[in-house]
């Protein structure tokens, strides 16, 4: 076990972080999809000092080191977190081949993300999916942001995973959170190759590499709940479906056997076996420019946040979400980490919206 490197979190304070959110949070999945999501959870409270944290950052805590801590099997949380995701691409393919994907399952008849709420949603139209999932599943890919950019003179802040070496890392001075934050252009990415701290793009890991988000460059953030919004706004509650699957699968992948940006190669392969899909990248452009966080304002709710139920109305924020692109009734929410009102982010996005249709170059 490797707890004793620089930026790594005590066991016992791992530990302890990840009973504290389990003993508060009720996610709508099965327990086994709770568990792993809350595990990432707790990287993310150790990195930024939050949680049982209290303000003590450790960067270099991988995902390995929590589930060491917690006596679980890394390699078995990594199948059944791929197991989600291969079940969300057995939907897709099955639409695909003709299937009309009305009952949001897998191949076995499991709810996919093993939510239980998705499988009861009715009208739901698989193609209609599969061009949200489209849609949410490329609109964090470079070259859509650089087309997204071009088209609205609006800088997106991004960059890639890649796999990392930790021993590397440390040699030259490096941490976690250099990595994550400053900006790396592409000289910059060549020297980290050179020193051996970029290992490669995609591949399996071991035991002295993990995949890391490096920032490219700085920029407006966006948002993930704007993106279910507004694609459910412009192509309906189906789309938005389809944006919220491809949202798990970029959450579910970062910690799988083999490391691939797989909501990606999902979108490619939509487009690539659905001759009638109707959607370009322009169109993606279009989504992420609008849940483009321009005020800084924005909600941005993780998979667990979309998850998570609030005991005292028995809903949770996705579910929200799509009763309102469902016209339906939702109970009042707070969103992500600053419990931001949800009827104020369903204001703010019909009214983006209806600014961006109102500009010439959209209208015309």
């Amino acid at each position: 076990m490797s707890f004793h490197l620089p930026g790594v979190a005590p066991v016992d304070l791992l530990r302890e972080d990840f009973r504290l959110l389990d003993n508060r949070e009720t996610l709508r999945c099965a327990w086994e999809t709770e568990q792993n999501l809350l595990v990432q959870s707790v990287i993310g409270h150790a990195h930024e000092g939050h949680g049982i944290f209290r303000g003590r950052r450790f960067v270099n805590t991988t995902m390995d080191d929590i589930c060491r801590a917690l006596r679980l099997d890394p390699n078995l949380v990594r199948a059944e977190r791929q197991e989600l995701i291969d079940g969300v691409g057995e939907y897709i393919d099955a639409v695909l081949q003709g299937g009309d994907g009305a009952t949001l399952v897998d191949n076995r008849g499991r709810a996919l993300l093993t939510m239980g709420t998705l499988p009861l949603l009715s009208g739901v139209n698989g193609k209609d999916v599969l061009r949200g999932f489209y849609l949410g599943g490329l609109r964090d890919d470079s070259t859509i942001r650089i087309g997204a950019e071009q088209r609205y003179g609006l800088i997106i802040g991004g960059g890639e995973s890649y796999l990392v070496s930790r021993p590397a890392m440390l040699r030259q001075g490096l941490d976690a959170d250099r990595l994550a934050h400053q900006d790396h252009d592409p000289a910059a990415i060549s020297l980290l190759r050179q020193q051996g701290v970029i290992v490669a793009d995609e591949g399996v890991d071991d035991a002295d590499t993990y995949y890391q988000y490096l920032r490219h460059r700085r920029g407006t953030g966006t948002s993930d709940d704007a993106c279910v919004l507004m694609c459910g706004l412009r192509y309906g509650v189906s789309a938005a479906i389809g944006a919220f699957l491809a949202d798990a699968v970029d959450t579910l992948e970062k910690y799988v056997p083999s490391f691939k940006g797989q909501d990606g190669i999902l979108a490619r392969h939509i487009a690539a076996k659905m001759p009638d899909l109707n959607l370009t990248e322009r169109d993606v452009e279009d989504i992420a420019y609008l849940c483009a966080d321009e005020s800084g304002q924005v909600p941005d709710s993780s998979l667990r946040h979309f998850l998570s139920v609030n005991r005292h109305v028995d809903q949770c924020a996705i579910e929200a979400h799509l009763l309102y692109l469902m016209g339906r009734p939702y109970a009042p929410l707070g969103l992500s980490h600053e419990r931001s009102p949800n009827a104020d982010l369903y204001r703010y996005c019909e009214e983006r919206l209806a600014t961006w249709k109102a500009r010439p170059e959209i209208g015309s």
